[in-house]
Parts: C-alpha cells; structure tokens; sequence
C-alpha cells in the first residue's frame, strides 16, 4: 500500500503568500549549504541564503524559484519557508 509521500509547504514573502499546497520534495539553499526536504524530515528551522530552490509537486514536474535570504521551519510535515523575495523561472531548464 503506498503511503502519501507529500508535505505540505507555505512560501510567504513581506507581500503576499506565494505558494501554498502539497509538495514532493524541496531543495533550498541553506545557510550552511543546499539540503533536501522530503515527507517525513526531522523537525528543522534552517537560514536561507540568496538563491535556487527546486520544489517538485506531486505531480513530478519541477519548478525553479530565485529567491532572496530568508528561513525555513519543518515540524510535523508542515514546511514554512519565509523569504525576502522570490522570482518564478522560466518553466526550461537551460545548461
């Protein structure tokens, strides 16, 4: 039986809540350096620093934000990620 493997993220900035649902995995760039988030993690309050974060929904197709410095909180599969600002990428991934 496959268990729901999502956690619930809120993206809020000084103007508005960015995002808020259900969310596979997130990787943001911490102030100690990038981690990942998956359902389940361990509880966890983390600085940002300036720069990518990579969510991927449920539905598996990533999206690419730039954000600014900020914080990230994880208890309980409820993900808050507070930031100065955020900018959407363009949905292609360039290399």
């Amino acid at each position: 039986m496959m268990t729901d493997l999502t956690f619930h993220l809120i993206v809020v900035t000084p103007e508005k809540i960015f995002f808020d649902g259900q969310m596979r995995s997130l990787v943001a760039p911490g102030g100690a350096g990038s981690f990942g988030v998956l359902a389940n993690h361990a509880p966890l309050i983390s600085t940002l620093l300036p720069g990518r974060l990579v969510l991927t929904p449920p539905d598996g197709k990533k999206q690419f934000l730039t954000i600014g410095s900020g914080f990230l909180d994880i208890l309980n599969n409820e993900v808050t990620l507070v930031t100065e600002t955020i900018i959407q990428e363009s949905s292609s991934e360039s290399s």
